[in-house]
C-alpha cells in the first residue's frame, strides 16, 4: 500500500540519511513476513543486519506490485532509446 495522498509522514534525523544494503534474507510464517537487509563487508566473509521489517502477507504482496512499477520506471527511463526498453 502506498501512502496516501494528504498524509504527513516524517522520519527523524538520524535515520534520515537511511541505510545501504547489498544482500537481504526473507522468513515467513502464515500470519507474517520478515525481511532483513544486510550489509556484506567487501572485505570479510561477514555482514550486519541494517533493517529488519516485518509485515503482513497483504502488505508484501503491495510493496512487490510498487517495486515493480518503480523498477519498470526504471529500466524504461535509463534504457538506450534503441533498445526500446
Amino acid at each position: 500500500m502506498t501512502v496516501p495522498e494528504g498524509v504527513e509522514v516524517s522520519i527523524d534525523r538520524r535515520r534520515f540519511a537511511g541505510v545501504w544494503a547489498n544482500a537481504s534474507t526473507a522468513s515467513a510464517r502464515l500470519d507474517e513476513v520478515t525481511i532483513d537487509f544486510v550489509r556484506l563487508d567487501p572485505q570479510e566473509p561477514k555482514g550486519m543486519v541494517v533493517a529488519r521489517v516485518t509485515c503482513s502477507p497483504l502488505f508484501l504482496r503491495s510493496l512487490i506490485d510498487d517495486l515493480e512499477h518503480v523498477w519498470h520506471d526504471w529500466v524504461w527511463s535509463t534504457s538506450p532509446p534503441e533498445e526500446g526498453a
